[in-house]
């Protein structure tokens, strides 16, 4: 039997400007990262602590556009379409 909690697995395509960020993932040193941000932006929505997974990492100052992550919850309440923004292209 499976003890983990039902949860939904979200996936995110993203785009950024990597100018102010030191890479994609986050630091122990306390840079701030896409990874960190994205996690807190997450997190406020879902309601609960998340980790994001991604497909890729960029360095310090690369911009992304189409970067591939997901993340887990188990909040079932929060529509999937409250999720999407219009896309832009925030790397030109």
């Amino acid at each position: 039997m499976n003890d983990l909690p039902a949860r939904k697995n979200i996936k995110l395509v993203i785009a950024y400007n990597g100018a102010g960020y030191h890479g994609w993932q986050r630091q122990a040193q306390g840079f701030d990262t896409v990874q960190e941000q994205i996690e807190k932006a997450a997190t406020n929505v879902v309601r609960h602590p998340v980790i994001v997974f991604g497909a890729g990492r960029t360095d310090a100052g690369v911009h992304a556009e189409g970067q591939v992550a997901n993340f887990y919850t188990t909040n079932f309440a929060v529509p999937l379409s409250g999720l999407r923004r219009p896309p832009t292209s925030p790397c030109r």
